[in-house]
């Protein structure tokens, strides 16, 4: 058995646990990272946004990642890598759906709203291949001198405490899994004075550092079926202001595309190569009934196919398709949303999507990631492995954001099965994104009203003004309502939101990112 020590054992090679190894190596700490599956490897989470190019930037330039720059607008990831496979996304684009009835929309655009990102394709965001990107980081961080442990299980976990209950030391007991034979194979011993629980939704921290589940109070209760099929078929044969929107707006399919129905929504991302991650995200409670129960790969596929029929333009899109990954067939959740009691603990931290997740909605799970590893390399570089003021900030914070996107996309939801209710309500989504966005541009270092305006009061109130009266059934009118959701939006709306006279047509919305590059330097987010 043999025994290997460092200063920080992350458990996930992830893109958040390889990026925060990338940065600890390269500033001279012994990095560790352990995970029980292997580079290339299937993974969902695949939207950026314009604050996770945001941060991607501040990250490369705080840290010197000259080789993660790129990765933060469309243009330059091209020419720098132009064999990292990803897709372009210039904002988010969403159409109605109904039953047994093709997509239809009217001048007035009523039944389709396009909400662009950035202003041209160099500044586009990107949607990630995360078998590539993943494998890209875990590379990187190797290469700065970390150490990948890759198809090893953690069979033991052991606390020392060496100064005080606030100060303890870590043996983490792991064995290689021998692929031909199926047991267990090299064991080895890692020894590290701090644990980052990078597993995602592996829950390595309730297995083994008691850390409890704190899901049932989150308001967002959704599942998803989802894989990665080839030969999808683009929206252009089923809508008839396609081209317009292409040559006066954006590509559609240049998008984080959602298609909306009564109860739920398809997803749409494409990617370069020519493959395109599609899922279906309904309520928890429809997953549980007999009807939509995946029990078994082959009811995962009966289902996919049964619910396909009932939309035909959607449908239509996927008919020639064929499922390329995962290689065991379509993946499903009945529910998505989690979060755990504890973000931190003596010795050890979560990142923020190892703390909580919500659902794709609003593709907010890369830019969360990111943001945690901004904030636990601040205070790991400095080797600020006690437990103090300054973690349970942390924790504080991380609870306050999870909570606050909780809000936002029930909120979202909230507003089905009417089409238009959902898309004015998500209008508190792009308030809060934009709003941050620009404090990004000013200083991407020093959040004053918190990740993603999670710290606004004004604006958490006013959110949950509106779905208390939506909840309560309360916003019948619908000229009243929409109203209602304008003033509520009005201090904040800077970019014209639910403005009649744009017609579902919003122009970018991002601060040009060129612009961080004048952006003065200021204190670490690690206590905002």
């Amino acid at each position: 058995m043999s025994m290997h020590r460092c200063d920080v054992l992350i458990v996930g090679s992830s893109f958040t646990g390889s990026l925060l190894g990338w940065i600890l190596a390269k500033q001279g700490l012994a990095v560790a990272i352990v995970d029980k599956q292997r580079h290339p490897r299937f993974a969902i989470g695949e939207s950026t946004t314009p604050t996770a190019d945001f941060l991607l930037a501040h990250l490369a330039d705080r840290w010197g990642l000259a080789e993660l720059r790129p990765l933060a607008a469309w243009g330059d990831w091209q020419r720098t890598y132009p064999k990292l496979r990803c897709g372009k996304k210039r904002g988010f684009a969403y159409y109605e759906h109904s039953a047994g009835k093709p997509h239809q929309d009217d001048a007035d655009h009523s039944s389709s709203y396009l909400v662009a990102a950035s202003a041209k394709d160099e500044w586009s965001d990107t949607q990630w291949l995360r078998s590539d990107v993943d494998e890209f980081l875990a590379q990187q961080a190797v290469k700065a001198g970390c150490c990948i442990l890759e198809g090893y299980e953690i069979f033991d976990v052991e606390q020392e405490t060496i100064d005080s209950e606030n100060d303890p030391r870590w043996r983490v007991h792991c064995a290689r899994r021998d692929e031909k034979e199926g047991g267990l194979a090299e064991q080895t011993v890692l020894g590290t004075r701090f644990l980052v629980d990078a597993s995602g939704g592996g829950g390595f921290s309730k297995v083994w550092l008691g850390n409890g589940d704190d899901s049932d109070a989150m308001r967002t209760k959704t599942g998803a079926l989802w894989g990665h099929f080839r030969n999808v078929g683009s929206m252009r044969e089923h809508s008839i202001h396609f081209d317009t929107d292409t040559k006066g707006f954006f590509h559609p399919d240049d998008s984080a595309q959602h298609h909306v129905l009564e109860e739920g929504w398809y997803w749409m991302l494409r990617f370069q190569h020519g493959v395109t991650s599609v899922g279906l995200v309904l309520p928890t409670a429809l997953w549980q009934t007999n009807e939509l129960a995946c029990k078994s790969l082959g009811h995962r596929a009966d289902v996919w196919h049964r619910n396909l029929q009932k939309y035909p333009s959607i449908g239509a899109m996927m008919a020639n398709s064929e499922l390329v990954a995962p290689e065991e067939g379509l993946q499903h959740v009945s529910r998505l949303s989690r979060r755990m009691r504890k973000a931190c603990g003596p010795g050890w931290a979560a990142l923020p999507t190892s703390f909580g997740f919500i659902d794709p909605l609003h593709s907010t799970g890369i830019a969360h990631g990111l943001s945690g590893v901004m904030r636990l390399a601040e205070r790991l570089v400095r080797k600020e492995f006690a437990m103090d003021d300054g973690w349970r900030a942390y924790e504080m914070q991380l609870r306050q954001e999870i909570d606050w996107i909780d809000l936002l996309v029930s909120l979202s939801y909230s507003g089905l099965p009417i089409f238009g209710r959902f898309r004015a309500l998500c209008s508190f989504y792009f308030i809060a994104a934009i709003a941050f966005e620009q404090q990004l541009v000013c200083d991407p270092s020093f959040w004053p009203d918190g990740y993603m305006m999670s710290g606004s009061r004004s604006l958490r109130e006013q959110a949950e003004r509106i779905y208390r009266e939506v909840q309560q059934g309360r916003m019948i009118d619908e000229e009243k309502w929409l109203e209602e959701v304008r003033r509520a939006i009005q201090p904040w709306n800077k970019v014209g939101l639910l403005d009649p006279k744009k017609g579902n047509r919003l122009a970018h919305t991002a601060p040009p990112k060129y612009l961080l590059a004048t952006a003065p330097p200021g204190p670490s987010a690690a206590g905002h």
